[in-house]
């Protein structure tokens, strides 16, 4: 299957990620944290959720976190929020034949970068979380 990836450029943003989840929101998710300690011990991805439904992602635009890209996943009462606080790049990786979203990729400065994949139905063994 081949991909595409599209930098999402900062201006459009807040507007992007809005996008994404009025679209994809209660689609599966899986998040996992890349940081630099862990490329260099090379202990591979940290997952942050695997398989929970995307309540939202968004760009804050007031308070102290302004500019922090928020991931919120779960159900009722049981959800994961994690914010990338200093977010300078975002791309998107895209499936070439249909363009549907396959994979969010959110840079944070000197701190590695946070992998959003949007699972589809095959993909799914079962919700999960960890901190």
């Amino acid at each position: 299957m081949a991909h595409l990836s599209k930098e999402i450029p900062r201006d459009q943003w807040a507007k992007y990620l809005a996008d994404i989840s009025r679209r994809v929101r209660n689609e599966r998710v899986r998040v996992e944290s890349i940081t630099m300690e862990s490329l260099s011990l090379d202990t591979g991805d940290q997952d942050i959720a695997r398989s929970l439904p995307l309540v939202e992602i968004s760009l804050e635009q007031k308070g102290s976190d302004t500019g922090a890209v928020q991931i919120i996943a779960g159900h009722d009462d049981d959800v994961i929020t994690h914010r990338v606080l200093e977010p300078e790049r975002i791309s998107a990786e895209l499936d070439a034949d249909s363009g549907a979203l396959e994979c969010l990729e959110i840079a944070e400065r000197g701190s590695g970068k946070l992998l959003i994949f949007f699972e589809r139905a095959l993909d799914v063994d079962g919700p999960s979380i960890r901190a």
